[in-house]
């Protein structure tokens, strides 16, 4: 059984404070996806999640909205209507007394509805969005091969091979993995000093400098 968040009001408190502004949730759901996710994420926020404290054009969203926000992408892409999982959410918020039930690895789907596994009855699976009856279906972590789970919750995301967003690390800000190095700052670097230039100023090899800056670029290339 998960040990996200039965004693834990709020996932902020468990996944890191808000950090993140709605165009880095728009970018970070079109560079793990499609670009057209990115007009999804204000429609998944307010009609396929249930709302959470946020102030208008505020950097104020958490890892736990980011991950959410990708169960729902994976929920809508199997068929689940917005309704229902927003239905599920509600019932799971309850359940786990937890804002953001979806960073949970036990979220599952057989495609039309949204389920956990039953606390009481072992082998079974309980609808969430039925409030407790009973069938058996898919695990939507298996679906999100990225986003790394500990301890029965979303703990991190690899965007790209030697590229973390980790809410412990520089508040959720892209890095290169294994470093406290944002993204950013390394394509900063690059354009006034070249690839090699900025591996050496931060102390990283060729390639992982090459796929900061190569995140960078596809971040760039979905702005524009």
């Amino acid at each position: 059984m998960t040990t996200l968040a039965h004693d834990r009001e709020s996932t902020r408190r468990a996944l890191g404070a808000g950090f993140y502004g709605l165009a880095d949730l728009r970018l970070f759901l079109a560079i793990s996806g499609k670009r057209q996710d990115a007009e999804r994420a204000l429609p998944w926020l307010t009609r396929a999640l249930n709302p959470v404290s946020h102030r208008p054009k505020s950097a104020d969203y958490s890892f736990s909205d980011l991950i959410s926000l990708f169960v729902v992408r994976e929920l809508r892409k199997k068929g689940v209507r917005a309704s229902d999982i927003r239905t599920a959410e509600s019932y799971l918020r309850k359940k786990w007394k937890t804002d953001r039930p979806f960073v949970s690895d036990e979220i599952q789907t057989d495609g039309r509805r949204v389920f956990v596994e039953d606390e009481v009855i072992s082998g079974q699976i309980e609808s969430a969005d039925l409030e407790g009856q009973q069938v058996m279906r898919e695990m939507v972590k298996d679906r999100l091969s990225s986003v790394h789970y500990n301890e029965g919750a979303a703990a991190y995301w690899t965007p790209m091979q030697k590229v973390l967003v980790d809410p412990r690390v520089q508040f959720g800000e892209p890095v290169i993995a294994g470093t406290r190095i944002p993204t950013g700052a390394v394509a900063d670097i690059a354009r006034r000093g070249g690839l090699e230039g900025a591996a050496d100023q931060l102390g990283v090899d060729l390639s992982a400098a090459r796929a900061a800056i190569s995140f960078e670029n596809k971040l760039a290339a979905l702005r524009g």
